[in-house]
């Protein structure tokens, strides 16, 4: 029975896909469509109110049509206008890093503030496909209090009420309103009025129900409107989400702690461009900020704040859910391509243009004691004395410890105190004659958030090193491991762990290619992909590399359609397998597997989330994941990271990382013919790792490493102001991850961020650049700092 004080409020919105089946240029329109129809139904109706999310609309009306935003804004000034959602866009909610989900907030709340004079309170993501389990803790730290969502729906996760406290793993929680049926109650479906009352009648208490035409936008309209007045009796209120909250008492309803899956399984691997350029572009995005911040505080070097903020509005527009889910038309991915190559190019010229402000500052004349003039430095004799200087930086918060190519071929190298260091001949990039096509590689260990000069010598002798991998034809082998292959099959047959004497293989893996005839773009209503069309069998391995300190073994399967060359990595001292692939993809309706059986009898899996991980089943659903999924039982275990992938299943002991669909571009189980575009066709390339593991920590470092690089610059002999080693950064506590380095948005401070990642509650000693920061970390929570000439101040996501 419904209590006299439940109501149903009625949320007037207009669902706006900028992209899906049309290009955003045509989105664009519809936003001024859209927003200049609700603000003339408002003149008509003085009762009506409307709800729109997403910073970037708003930004292209007040560039587009100032005289509009204006009309908005004394629209939300009156309360009739919500800004919700407090994000860019509505992304999809699974597959951006954490650092994107907080670069939404900051540069969309604080764009609200300034034209509105408030941020959004509600977060609102009706379309998403799956809501990741740090959102609760994400929101509260974007100066958010409540969410509102659709999927998944009640057929999708049915353990799910109306209204419930959704709760992360630090013990955040806000209260959110799951849409029962649909974000759109139009005229021809405004039957489900009757159902909201129905729900109201049987107890339910109050709630939402949204209307207006959506999709390709368009809002309420006057037919609807005019209905609902005839049609609707006084339990029926025109409110806003915000009212929504503010009204209904959340204090016993129920908690769910976990995220919030699965709409579209498919979403995860279709259209892998998308997910390639959006973790590329974070990625080296992150990494400019923390170069620009390194070089502003050693040199006071211009800190390109607007570029960056140009780069992180490409890619948080790209990740609209239906962009970065891969179920848009094909057009749609080269409007995508070229923004993430703006971000990418924004990025990548800065970084250069930071370290190269830092390099040209050291001093690289070699030694106190070296008395020579200037115009001696670059004399032959010096050159080959002392070394040509090279500088090798590090973006990642701890010592870098890693095999670095150097596009040149010395005869050896030597460390900033004249230490030699061991080096391999390894095969270049180029093929330009017989000598031109090789060059270095090396282990060097990198200061954190810093650098360090090494040396190259080009005449003398070569010295001969101690060969710490060895070959076979069938083998690789360094200090920690062991891997045997299959010569007939291409496939890995054997992983010893010398650290814990384990194999960790329960048998051969596999590569596999499953069948998916019976999905959608999207594969709505498909749990699993587990129907095997083709298992490959054919294949053969070879040695390319063999030491002293990296050994290679190339392979290749061969299937009825396509083929995959993989190169297996191994570096001395390191327990990680670096998987370089090649893939050349012909399948249509086939999605391509890589199976690995891990040797445990009772295995758990895992995986990385944003500022977090969480548990997955061993059931052999599809599963969405970060950089990392693993399997392990006590002291077996074993991870897959990947540079670009976001799909997985565990079933039992197998893990089987998603690699590629042969999807059709936007296909909603529409009529298949030849006119039909498929995904994937031709070559497509991941690097992938495979590493045993004892802590969470160490996944996020390597992880953490394959996705952001060192950077290398060749230098030459000058004075300088800088030394030739520095680290700008130290956390004594390995479970705290620095997230991000940057500039404060209203100061010349900078700011940090961190969290705890391994469940601990923590105190932690954090040093920038000189500065302590000595904070406590309760179970996985997330901080920010400010670090400035005023000390130390903790913030949010928002920077105020």
């Amino acid at each position: 029975m419904a209590k006299k004080e439940d109501k149903i409020y009625l949320i007037g919105n207009a669902h706006l896909d900028p992209v899906w089946l049309w290009e955003w240029y045509e989105g664009y329109m519809e936003v001024k469509a859209t927003f200049r129809s609700a603000l003339d139904r408002m003149k008509e109706y003085p009762y009506f109110k409307f709800t729109s999310a997403a910073a970037q609309y708003y930004e292209w009306i007040k560039e587009s049509d100032p005289e509009m935003f204006k009309e908005i804004c004394e629209r939300v000034r009156e309360g009739r206008w919500c800004i919700a959602g407090g994000w860019w866009v509505q992304p999809d909610c699974n597959i951006p890093c954490e650092e994107s989900f907080v670069r939404h907030a900051l540069i969309s709340q604080r764009f609200f503030k300034e034209s509105f004079g408030e941020t959004a309170k509600t977060g609102y993501n009706v379309d998403s496909f799956g809501h990741n389990a740090a959102i609760p803790k994400m929101l509260k730290n974007s100066g958010m209090s409540a969410y509102v969502f659709m999927r998944p729906g009640p057929h999708e996760n049915p353990d799910l009420c109306e209204l419930f406290n959704w709760e992360s793993d630090d013990g955040t929680s806000v209260p959110t309103f799951r849409i029962f049926e649909r974000y759109n109650i139009t005229i021809g479906t405004f039957g489900e009025f009757s159902n909201s009352a129905a729900r109201l009648d049987s107890g339910s208490g109050s709630q939402m129900a949204f209307y207006g035409v959506g999709n390709h936008g368009g809002g309420p309209t006057i037919s609807l409107l005019n209905k609902m007045k005839a049609e609707l009796d006084d339990r029926f209120i025109y409110s806003t989400p915000d009212e929504y909250f503010k009204d209904v008492d959340t204090s016993k309803r129920p908690v769910w702690r976990s995220d919030l899956q699965f709409h579209a399984k498919g979403c995860y691997t279709a259209c892998s461009s998308i997910k390639r350029h959006n973790r590329k572009s974070e990625n080296m995005v992150l990494a400019c900020e923390k170069y620009a911040s390194l070089s502003r505080h050693l040199l006071g070097t211009a800190y390109p704040d607007a570029e960056l903020k140009r780069a992180w509005k490409n890619i948080l527009f790209n990740q609209f859910h239906d962009i970065m889910g891969g179920c848009s038309i094909r057009e749609a991915y080269e409007n995508a391509g070229m923004q993430h190559g703006e971000a990418q190019a924004i990025a990548d010229r800065n970084s250069n243009f930071a370290l190269q402000q830092i390099s040209w500052n050291i001093d690289t004349v070699y030694g106190k004691d070296v008395k020579v003039e200037k115009p001696e430095w670059g004399a032959a004799w010096y050159v080959e004395e002392f070394g040509t200087p090279f500088v090798v930086f590090n973006p990642h918060p701890w010592t870098l410890s890693t095999f670095v190519q150097f596009r040149s071929k010395p005869v050896r190298i030597t460390d900033n105190e004249g230490n030699e260091l061991p080096i391999q001949i390894v095969r270049a990039s180029q093929t330009n004659g017989k000598s031109d096509k090789w060059e270095v590689g090396l282990n060097v260990n990198v200061p954190a958030l810093g650098y360090i000069v090494l040396r190259a010598f080009y005449s003398g002798q070569a010295n001969e090193y101690e060969n710490k991998v060895r070959t076979t034809d069938c083998s690789l082998e360094n200090e920690l491991l062991k891997l045997e292959f299959n010569p007939k099959t291409g496939e890995l047959s054997r992983i010893f762990d010398k650290k814990t004497g384990k194999d960790l293989l329960a048998g051969e893996s596999a590569t596999v290619m499953m069948d998916e005839t019976d999905s959608d773009t999207w594969s709505h209503g498909i749990k699993e992909f587990q129907k095997v069309a083709e298992v490959f069998g054919q294949g053969d391995i070879h040695v390319t590399e063999q030491g002293p300190l990296r050994a290679t073994m190339r392979t290749f399967q061969r299937g009825e359609k396509t083929t995959i060359r993989r190169d297996y990595s191994i570096v001395s001292g390191s327990d990680e397998i670096i998987v370089k692939t090649q893939i050349d993809f012909h399948e249509k309706h086939r999605m391509l597997k890589f199976r690995i059986p891990v040797n445990v009898k009772e295995p758990s899996a895992l995986c990385q989330i944003q500022f977090g991980t969480i548990a997955r089943p061993t059931d052999g659903t599809e599963q969405v994941c970060q950089e990392w999924a693993a399997v392990r039982q006590g002291k077996t275990s074993l991870a897959v990271l990947n540079d670009s992938k976001y799909s997985f299943d565990c079933k039992d002991n197998v893990l089987s990382l998603t690699v590629l669909r042969g999807a059709i571009f936007a296909d909603h189980f529409g009529h298949r013919d030849e006119f039909c575009e498929y995904m994937e066709q031709g070559i497509s390339e991941l690097t992938y790792v495979l590493k045993p593991f004892a802590a969470v920590h160490e996944l996020n470092r390597s992880a953490a490493q394959l996705n952001q690089r060192p950077f290398v610059v060749m230098e030459t002999f000058h004075k300088g102001t800088l030394p030739q080693t520095y680290c700008g950064i130290s956390v004594d506590k390995d479970n705290v991850m620095v997230t991000a380095v940057k500039k404060h948005e209203d100061s010349d401070a900078f700011v940090v961020r961190a969290y705890d990642c391994e469940g601990k509650d923590t105190d932690v000693n954090i040093d920038l650049f000189g500065q302590r920061i000595a904070s406590h970390f309760s179970h996985n929570q997330v901080k920010t700092f400010i670090v400035g000439a005023g000390g130390v101040r903790e913030t949010d996501f928002l920077e105020f």
